[in-house]
């Protein structure tokens, strides 16, 4: 299931962005048709296995990165991170206080044990050949979150 979303249209390329009930799915798709496309969601999310590049279960800190077809490329940097309670309510105002057109941002309803439930954040900043996505999703739970970098881009060659 999708919550937000946001479609990117670019000379290059043509993106999207799902924050979803798991975490987000990032589409990216070049100007020659490839496209690569980045899943972050939990265990119980089915995922096809036909066509895969990477499969990371998340636990600390990674670095991935991905030479696609037709020049595109993929590099991603994760990292699982239990924080304080009082670093981690910070974080959790910060992201339900931004409103920027570069950003999504979904509150998910509680568990139970809190007033207020997980947030799935994401920023995004776009240039004519390259997309960067910063996203964060928050488990009040146990007060960690996951933090994700990711670029994609195109090869100045592949145009």
């Amino acid at each position: 299931m999708s919550y937000k979303t946001r479609t990117i249209q670019k000379s290059n390329y043509r993106a999207r962005i799902d924050i979803t009930s798991d975490g987000h799915l990032v589409s990216f798709t070049g100007s020659r048709g490839a496209t690569l496309s980045e899943v972050v969601g939990s265990l119980q999310q089915s995922l096809p296995q036909q066509r895969k590049l990477l499969s990371t279960l998340m636990r600390g800190r990674y670095v991935e990165q991905v030479q696609g077809k037709r020049g595109l490329q993929y590099r991603s940097e994760f990292e699982l991170e239990q924080v304080s309670a009082e670093m981690f309510w910070m974080l959790h105002n910060q992201f339900t206080t931004c409103s920027s057109q570069d950003e999504l941002m979904h509150a998910f309803d509680s568990s139970g044990r809190f007033p207020f439930g997980a947030i799935s954040f994401v920023h995004i900043e776009t240039r004519e050949r390259q997309m960067l996505i910063q996203a964060f999703h928050t488990f009040p739970d146990d007060y960690s979150i996951v933090k994700s970098t990711t670029v994609f881009s195109i090869a100045q060659t592949s145009l």
